[in-house]
């Protein structure tokens, strides 16, 4: 870290702490594993920041909950963790009602901080169709079409990201939207450009 940030990070109170001095932390490298004191210090913090669409890690959003598992629920007191439970789905949810971030990074920050990803595959499905068929569309479809899966997956999460979104049950609820009459013309295209390159990643993967 920064010489004169590290000596002056825990001066300010956690709720006036810089951005900048957290960026320097994110920046800097961990020498062992992070204590869960500072950790449950530090994360009021983190949270309002990526509640406000604050860059803390300039590598990418997906490594800014992962120094620490914040995603098991066997760390937190129960209140500690419904906090952290209903920010995980609210974010979740923003990401695919408002666009900014795409999918699959925000879903790479949860699951890199120890979420289920099981749990948060089948949160995404539960959400509207229409909502998620433009989302992926902004996600795949603009430019060269193609699921967009990032590199900060470990662990073969990329292969299970690469699973649900080829999935017959993201297929359908896609598919459906935009063969059902009732569904505008714009909105029906975009699920069927989402569909397509589905299937053409389907298609890809049983050639290879």
């Amino acid at each position: 870290m920064d010489p004169a940030i590290e000596a002056d990070f825990f001066g300010p109170e956690i709720a006036d702490l810089p951005l900048h001095y957290l960026r320097d932390w994110f920046f800097a490298a961990l020498e062992g594993p992070l204590d869960q004191a500072i950790w449950r210090y530090l994360l009021p913090r983190v949270l309002e920041a990526l509640a406000g669409n604050k860059e803390l890690a300039y590598v990418g959003l997906e490594v800014s909950l992962n120094r620490f598992p914040t995603g098991d629920a066997a760390r937190w007191r129960e209140q500690e963790w419904q906090v952290l439970s209903t920010f995980q789905r609210m974010f979740l949810q923003r990401a695919v009602r408002e666009g900014g971030d795409s999918l699959d990074d925000v879903l790479c920050m949860f699951g890199l901080a120890g979420w289920p990803l099981e749990d948060l595959f089948a949160q995404v499905l539960e959400m509207p169709a229409d909502l998620l068929a433009a989302k992926l569309w902004r996600d795949w479809c603009i430019g060269r079409p193609s699921i967009w899966i990032t590199a900060f997956w470990d662990n073969g999460g990329n292969s299970d990201a690469f699973a649900f979104y080829t999935s017959p049950e993201l297929y359908q609820r896609i598919s459906d939207l935009a063969l059902d009459e009732q569904t505008p013309p714009e909105l029906a295209e975009k699920a069927l450009a989402v569909a397509g390159v589905i299937e053409q990643a389907v298609a890809w993967d049983a050639g290879n």
